[in-house]
């Protein structure tokens, strides 16, 4: 942490990259820690390539640049909630020319970066932006405060998927809300003004969920066909995850959704201790948590994918 605080201290341009397909932990993460490098007099520049698909994140597309084009030749680059520059987007357009920092919480990754603070233990990123806040001797402003709590509430289901190694996260919120933060606010900002398109698709994801191996793995898939009549920004599939894994037997939940460019996209989410996602999701060529993680498949369709889950998580779950 002493070598990221050094870092900022001595360079006055950052440039922030989060992950493909972002997340509220990845842009409150990013956010945040732009708001509080200007609180310091710092010029930050945000980065992503999208989608940004998520109910709790729409509203900050228009902050974010989806080219890299940098204007000081002497900033620093800064990756968020992931450990690699390929995981950005941005691999292919000059990251490796600046000195960077990585801060992240997954435990999936190579080892990349000049100066990291890496915390698999950490239930969101956004604990370790306000660490590094604090370590730094500062407090974050109300705003910095609403965003960092953004990214923690909706990596942990609104504290849901905690268990008991997860005191830490609560006396993060506790900070948070401190300094001004309201998770009142965010849940509505965050689950609230659903349209009926978005009903549909939850109707439709839940009506196609199958179970398989004894019904332990349960699987639901969207095709390019259902977006002819449903937008795919209605999509909202962290409201479909809670109810599969409330199913009867059901160890791991799995969702499939085709993409236009021929990728298919998977997520994965599990309750149990004994299962890690993050190490699954990684034979497949993607990563992430030991509850929650996700892959993409190349060329391919839903139906593919599922036959390919089904294959591989026999092997996962005896």
């Amino acid at each position: 942490m002493e070598k990221i605080i050094q870092a900022i201290k001595e360079h006055s341009t950052f440039y922030i990259f989060g992950h493909i397909d972002p997340d509220g932990d990845c842009i409150g993460s990013q956010l945040g820690l732009a708001r509080f490098l200007e609180q310091l007099g710092k010029k930050s520049f945000l980065y992503s390539k999208g989608k940004f698909e998520r109910q709790e994140i729409k509203r900050f597309q228009n902050l974010f640049a989806g080219t890299f084009e940098p204007e000081d030749k002497d900033g620093v680059a800064i990756i968020i909630d992931c450990s690699t520059p390929d995981r950005t987007g941005f691999d292919d357009e000059g990251i490796e020319r600046f000195p960077t920092i990585v801060i992240d919480h997954h435990s999936s990754g190579e080892v990349f970066g000049d100066f990291r603070h890496v915390n698999p233990q950490a239930s969101a990123c956004t604990m370790l932006i306000l660490d590094l806040i604090e370590a730094m001797g500062e407090k974050p402003s109300k705003e910095v405060a609403e965003l960092l709590m953004l990214g923690l509430c909706t990596d942990t289901g609104f504290f849901k998927h905690l268990t008991e190694t997860g005191a830490r996260a609560f006396e993060t919120a506790a900070k948070l809300t401190a300094y001004g933060a309201s998770t009142n606010r965010i849940y509505f900002d965050v689950n609230g003004n659903k349209k009926a398109a978005t009903l549909k698709l939850i109707s439709l994801s839940l009506g196609r969920a199958a179970q398989y191996l004894d019904g332990r793995l349960i699987i639901t898939w969207e095709t390019l066909e259902d977006y002819t009549e449903i937008p795919r920004e209605c999509r909202d599939i962290d409201t479909v995850y809670p109810l599969l894994l409330a199913t009867e037997g059901v160890q791991v939940a799995a969702s499939v959704k085709e993409d236009d460019d021929g990728k298919v996209t998977v997520g994965l989410r599990t309750r149990c201790e004994n299962i890690d996602l993050g190490a699954a999701a990684a034979l497949l060529g993607g990563g992430g948590h030991k509850k929650a993680a996700g892959f993409k498949v190349m060329n391919s369709n839903a139906e593919a994918v599922v036959r390919l889950l089904v294959e591989h998580f026999a092997k996962i779950l005896g």
